[in-house]
């Protein structure tokens, strides 16, 4: 008994509760059939959780999905066909899967990368770190079709292309959070 004692026991409880319903929601099947690879795994994983929400007391989620293998110093033609084929496939099973719980409409996806690429590939027929990126955001609510920041009216090196093919930006890579923000509340 004490003070200790009964928080302890208290948040063991609580952690057992929520261990069980997590377990119900992992349990139960998708509508959907999911590519079987790791990506798609995560998303899979994420649209059980969003619909365990009411259960969790959640109002709001945030996830972290990860896909690595994009730092192509060689070969980057077919790992990006590689990887794009399964980025691809795994949102495409994700939103259908979303759209039929009926959360697409309240559902932003952000996909950004720490780093971009040059443009003209190097001796390994791959590319190497560069400054400025692509990134995309996708959601039910999202007035998409846009393309943010300036872009170059050619590829020859001048004011937003140096050697190489190293983009400047001009527009930061975490400016797409303001407006998610604000949606977000």
């Amino acid at each position: 008994s004490g003070f200790f004692a009964e928080t302890y026991a208290s948040k063991l409880t609580n952690a057992i509760i929520k261990h069980q319903v997590l377990k119900n929601v992992f349990d139960a099947s998708t509508a959907t059939e999911f590519p079987d690879n790791m990506w798609a795994d995560q998303l899979k994983m994420v649209s059980q959780l969003m619909q365990s929400a009411p259960a969790r007391g959640a109002k709001r989620d945030i996830f972290f999905v990860r896909q690595g293998g994009y730092d192509t110093h060689k070969n980057v033609a077919p790992r990006l066909v590689e990887h794009f084929s399964i980025m691809s496939a795994a949102l495409e099973a994700f939103v259908e899967e979303l759209k039929t719980l009926e959360l697409w409409e309240s559902t932003v996806i952000l996909q950004f990368s720490e780093f971009g690429r040059t443009l003209s590939p190097n001796t390994g027929d791959g590319t190497d770190h560069g400054w400025g990126g692509n990134h995309f955001m996708l959601g039910g609510s999202v007035k998409g079709g846009k393309v943010l920041g300036q872009y170059p009216s050619d590829f020859e090196q001048g004011n937003l292309v140096l050697s190489r093919g190293r983009m400047i930006p001009t527009t930061p890579w975490d400016a797409m959070w303001k407006g998610a923000a604000e949606w977000f509340g």
